[in-house]
């Protein structure tokens, strides 16, 4: 320990439940210029936009940071606990990062990562194709040169201190700062998510809040919070990487709906945002499938024009194709569902002229969609079948097994852990009382009925819509004039966002973790209640003191639930897991594989970096079939079954977990021995293999080798 280090000493309240339950303006026509745009005042209100944006972007950084400490009490945890911390996938991510800064160069953990036999033991894989690791890359990368950097200026870029543990736990050190390497890995991440609050601020700006309604949808943001983000709680997972860049994709989109002349920059800055926001997540691909679904209804009823949705099509098309070639050309992508909807929409907008023969609005607009949904599907099944592709099958398994009630094994973990189920009544409630849920309905409501209004006009007198009040807009004449099916319609942009979020909405009510999706986006929905677009009939003056009276009324039931959030003071401690990876460390060898439960098998390749044999990444038909042959230690298989598939995936030692084996689930069907029971009926009756062991009536050919309140470690022979 460096000299001249203090000694610190923990809180007495440990709870280890607080980790084990994973929380896993003005308004105005398109944000109107002033009318000479190089004067003071008009610099002076950008100014004022950026300012705040800027300082809600500070504010959420530090409210999420205070969060994560008051949660774990990070700053008093050793290294190996602050790893141990980040439980199940969080951890599977965590370890390539550490993969990273452990090697001696970049390139060489770059090789690591490229050539991984420790992840999947014996199959040799390229993760970085798997597991969209760019982030860990990146940070693994600016560590090196972060620490390098220091090194060469002998600069301290931490400080290291002793702290005592209490409850008959040995002391251990503790280090805080830049360079320290689990400080440089997740603040860059709650930096990114105070970012996403600015960003939410101008979207709901731009939209035509204007400063009261970006303040609006911020702080209806804060008083949600807990319905709208999980990251204070799980910093490593991909979400916490990909959301923020969603929603400045979804902030170029609506610029680019209001241009009236596209150009490079437009094409530019659509497609990066959009490859920014693929890349850390594989579930990019679902949410960009209903930005795609949104944008073509939008284009059916002829809101945006047929060249600005080609203009969509093809920026989303190289950022797929862009992101196929950086996932090292990952099949699951080209499989997809959407991949499918863009060759179908693609097929659509190019035959556009057949569609026109059908003469009316309506039926043109009917036939657009119900060809784009029935060509999506075929697509699909053509392509999956021809690559013979299954990785994502099942995606449509978890669905049908919620409405069907019909599960196999792997529904079944899915759907027996709460975050995968229909969303509890609980959320919608609390939404409720923020206002989030009426107000958000109200601005929806207003926005359909608008365009239900201006659809029924055109399929009664097909009248021009009219000409959009957008950037660069000017009169054309003679040869310059457009037809009225080349422009866009006002509301274009705020019909695309009602859209969206109505997508959200039906992600969230089938999968309840989706949430996080449309708690923020209807957060800045509720900004345009400032809208003239929307409420000009209600003076704008009215509309500021009612926005204020909604704040003040959102604030109660929001006040209560910071309070709550605030109050969370918890401390990871793990003795049991701590004692099992120091047996892991020193009692085997090096490359002694290891085979049980997921979210245990990502803890023991970060901590004790032995190989496995499967992990939580389940998005990949081979894991899903190796975690299936290694669940039949919780099965009521024969021991000498269970020994001989063990043993032809070449596992050393399996790990059992007594909580594991009697644990009852969210729903009937979900204890361990139901599952089997589906999964296994000619064994069912007889009693679980992991029972037996807990009991201590060990068979062979295993061997126990260690043994704690928590775990037992087998030998296979």
């Amino acid at each position: 320990m460096p000299e001249g280090s203090t000694v610190r000493k923990r809180r007495g309240n440990t709870k280890e439940a607080a980790l084990a339950a994973q929380k896993g303006g003005s308004g105005g026509k398109r944000a109107k210029q002033a009318s000479s745009p190089g004067s003071w005042h008009n610099n002076a209100y950008i100014a004022a936009v950026i300012i705040i944006a800027l300082g809600s972007s500070y504010v959420h950084y530090r409210h999420i940071f205070t969060l994560f400490e008051n949660d774990r009490f990070f700053s008093h945890l050793s290294s190996l606990e602050r790893q141990m911390s980040f439980r199940t996938e969080m951890g599977l991510y965590y370890s390539y990062y550490k993969t990273m800064i452990d090697a001696p160069s970049i390139p060489q953990g770059l090789q690591a990562i490229v050539y991984d036999n420790v992840t999947e033991y014996p199959s040799t894989i390229n993760v970085l194709k798997r597991f969209n690791l760019y982030p860990e890359l990146v940070l693994g990368a600016g560590y090196h040169m972060y620490t390098g950097f220091l090194n060469m200026f002998n600069i301290q870029g931490k400080s290291c201190f002793k702290v005592t543990r209490g409850h008959g736990q040995p002391p251990v050190e503790s280090c805080e700062g830049m360079a320290d390497e689990a400080y440089f890995y997740v603040t860059p991440i709650f930096g990114l998510h105070g970012l996403y609050v600015g960003i939410m601020f101008l979207m709901s700006w731009y939209l035509g809040g204007g400063i009261f309604g970006g303040l609006l949808a911020v702080a209806a943001y804060f008083f949600n919070h807990g319905e709208g983000t999980r990251i204070m709680w799980s910093p490593p997972l991909r979400e916490s990487f990909s959301v923020p860049f969603l929603f400045l994709q979804m902030l170029v989109v609506t610029y680019v709906i209001r241009a009236r002349h596209l150009t490079t920059r437009h094409m530019v800055l659509l497609t990066l945002a959009t490859i920014t926001f693929m890349l850390p997540w594989q579930f990019a691909q679902f949410v960009l499938l209903t930005q795609t679904l949104s944008l073509f209804g939008c284009y059916s009823l002829r809101f945006i024009s047929t060249k600005k949705m080609r203009f969509f099509l093809i920026s989303l098309t190289i950022s797929l194709l862009v992101n196929y070639a950086l996932q090292v050309f990952n099949a699951m992508l080209i499989t997809s569902f959407y991949s499918a909807c863009l060759i179908s929409a693609w097929a659509i907008v190019l035959c556009e002229g057949l569609f026109k023969k059908l003469q009316y609005f309506l039926i043109i607009a009917i036939s657009k969609v119900s060809a784009l949904l029935i060509l999506t599907v075929v697509v699909k099944r053509g392509i999956a079948a021809a690559a013979n592709i299954a990785d994502d099958a099942h995606i449509g398994n978890l669905l049908r097994s919620k409405f069907s009630g019909e599960r196999d094994f792997h529904s079944s973990l899915y759907l027996c852990s709460k975050e995968f189920d229909f969303i509890e009544p609980s959320s919608v409630v609390l939404v409720t009382k923020t206002l989030l849920l009426p107000v958000g309905a109200l601005v929806i409501l207003c926005v359909l009925t608008k365009v239900l209004l201006s659809v029924f006009h055109e399929v009664l007198y097909g009248a021009a819509p009219p000409p959009p009040a957008t950037e660069g807009a000017g009169d054309k004449t003679g040869d310059d004039a457009v037809n009225v099916e080349d422009l866009d319609k006002d509301d274009a942009d705020v019909l695309y966002h009602v859209l969206q979020n109505l997508a959200f909405i039906l992600m969230a009510v089938l999968i309840m973790r989706l949430k996080l999706f449309v708690t923020p986006h209807m957060c800045v929905l509720t900004g345009l209640l400032m809208s003239d677009k929307l409420f000009g009939l209600v003076q704008r003056h009215v509309r500021v003191v009612l926005v204020v009276l909604i704040g003040c009324c959102m604030s109660v039931q929001g006040y209560i639930n910071l309070q709550e959030q605030m109050a969370t003071m918890g401390e990871f401690n793990d003795p049991a897991q701590e004692g099992l990876t120091e047996w892991i460390q020193t009692k085997t060898h090096k490359n002694a594989v290891f085979a049980g439960s997921m979210p245990l098998m990502a803890a023991v390749k970060l901590n004790a970096y032995r190989p496995i044999v499967n992990h939580p990444h389940y998005e990949d038909v081979d894991i899903r079939r190796r975690t299936l042959k290694v669940y039949q230690i919780y099965s009521r298989k024969p021991p000498a079954e269970i020994a001989a598939t063990l043993r032809g995936m070449q596992v050393n030692y399996v790990i059992l977990e007594h909580g594991w084996c009697i644990r009852r689930g969210v729903s009937p069907g979900c204890s361990m021995g139901e599952m089997w029971d589906v999964e296994d009926p000619v064994n069912a009756g007889g009693r679980l293999f992991c029972l037996d062991v807990h009991d201590g009536n060990v068979p062979k050919p295993f061997t126990q080798v260690f043994r704690n309140d928590v775990y037992q470690v087998l030998k296979v022979s």
